[in-house]
């Protein structure tokens, strides 16, 4: 199904991207400010390398390709847990799987740290895919790809020969690129095409950097204990450390489909009334699998209840978190709830608990509740928006860029309004050297949740106790 893709001015009152919690074999597509010549970098100070610019990669191209390689990667996904099921890998045929060869782990018996043949094989598949498309972009440093399952090499591998790397798609009847290629126009459209045009202003400062994250099988421990419905395939695209597009990955939710949410988030330079506004889209894509899935699900079911369970549950700020009992979560969360919310007395809201595991997962929820709290919103004459109180997600250090990347980006086309931090209240870092999120990570949307966000961190940025836990001074510095 071809995208239709809809002009809306930035200022508009619907400037909320429609929800993508309906039927999951239906593509769901909203876009703010469109406007000429798909999705290029038009800056005449963009340096070039070569015969080749930065300005030259249509985001638009590269997110189709990202959102087809992680589709591929979701194959890989489906396919080793179809093998485990069927090995000595697994007790109780459906239960939970053993660690007898199927599962390395990267820290000795924790769960957190599980390592799958998935996460290797979806990686390569990945990797290969961009590799095939943007081979020169990538061999001349326009495009950096940085992947959790990297070791150390470079992006662009030429020892493989064509035949081993078609026997690995093979192997886990994923689509070979030499027969099914890479789509590039997944996000185009067939009549009066219409084009994000975005100009994007870097700091002298900067280099003009493209890289992609991938995670190619986020929710590992998910994975290993048989919660399938959280695990996720990210990727990530981020331009001059801002996160700008994005795939989230979901091979396990559907019988017999594979979906991809996708987003695109092109900031412009505020500063200058010249300049067009915020370039939006956002969406899902479902592709029919090869794989099949033992264990019957329904509909979009996460394994963590609705998105919204029931009329009460509007009025009830969703707080997500893992089991993780690291003492930067523990004071964070009695930061929350005693010092934040029992400021607010008797207006404080109620709270929903989930605990959940996988990065990506946990933000996607986020995402999606204020999409449909959105929507219900915009059935009610008399409500607006600042009525919305949403979710917050909390998670202490342990998270990477590739778990971050992809998701924010989503989470951003769909609520420009959302916030993205460290339990400090400061941006998250994608450089592509600093990859560990050290000091947590905290994402809200919705009015409610993001002005408690915004006071929860700056209540921790003057916790001692925490600040010494990260291992970072107490800061000033205002929070975003």
């Amino acid at each position: 199904m071809d995208i239709s893709l809809s002009t809306i001015s930035a200022t508009s009152a619907q400037n909320v991207a429609s929800p993508t919690t309906s039927n999951a074999a239906e593509e769901i597509n909203n876009s703010l400010q469109l406007d000429a010549d798909v999705g290029r970098f038009v800056s005449e100070s963009f340096d070039s390398v070569g015969d080749m610019k930065i300005n030259d990669i249509s985001i638009t191209e590269l997110l189709s390709t990202c959102i087809d390689a992680c589709r591929r990667g979701c194959e890989v996904i489906r396919n080793v847990r179809h093998k485990l099921l069927q090995s000595s890998n697994v007790v109780g045929g459906d239960s939970q799987f053993l660690c007898c060869g199927a599962v390395k782990y990267k820290i000795s018996n924790d769960p957190r740290s599980a390592l799958t043949e998935a996460d290797e094989a979806s990686q390569k598949v990945i990797t290969e895919c961009l590799n095939d498309c943007w081979a020169k972009e990538i061999r001349s440093g326009l495009i950096k790809i940085v992947g959790e399952e990297d070791e150390g090499g470079d992006d662009f591998v030429d020892s493989v020969s064509l035949q081993d790397m078609m026997a690995h798609f093979d192997k886990y009847n994923s689509p070979r690129i030499d027969q099914e290629p890479i789509h590039r126009d997944l996000l185009s459209q067939s009549d009066n095409t219409q084009i994000i045009d975005s100009i994007i202003e870097s700091a002298c400062d900067k280099k003009n950097e493209l890289i992609i994250f991938i995670d190619p099988m986020d929710g590992t421990r998910e994975f290993v204990e048989n919660r399938i419905e959280n695990v996720q395939c990210l990727i990530g695209i981020t331009y001059n450390g801002k996160p700008i597009a994005g795939a989230v990955g979901m091979p396990m939710i559907h019988e017999n489909k594979i979906e991809i949410a996708y987003g695109i988030d092109l900031p412009t330079d505020s500063e200058q009334p010249t300049s067009p506004p915020l370039s939006k889209l956002s969406g899902v894509k479902c592709f029919n699998t090869l794989n099949p899935l033992v264990k019957q699900l329904s509909g979009t079911d996460t394994g963590m209840g609705d998105y919204i369970d029931g009329e009460e549950d509007v009025k009830k700020l969703v707080v997500l978190s893992g089991d993780s009992k690291k003492p930067a979560l523990t004071i964070s969360m009695k930061c929350l709830e005693s010092d934040v919310l029992g400021s607010f007395g008797d207006s404080a809201p109620p709270i929903r608990k989930i605990i959940a595991g996988g990065c990506g997962n946990k933000m996607l929820f986020v995402q999606r509740r204020f999409e449909a709290l959105s929507e219900r919103i915009r059935h009610q004459e008399g409500t607006d928006s600042s009525s919305t109180i949403g979710s917050i997600s909390l998670a202490p250090p342990g998270s990477s860029s590739w778990d971050t990347a992809g998701p924010t980006a989503l989470l951003l086309a769909a609520d420009p309004n959302a916030v993205v931090t460290d339990l400090v209240g400061r941006p998250l870092v994608y450089d592509g050297e600093h990859l560990s999120n050290d000091c947590g990570v905290v994402v809200s949307a919705g009015h409610m949740a993001t002005r408690i966000h915004r006071e929860m961190c700056q209540k921790l940025r003057n916790d001692e106790v925490l600040c010494e836990t990260l291992g970072v001074s107490r800061c000033d510095a205002e929070i975003i």
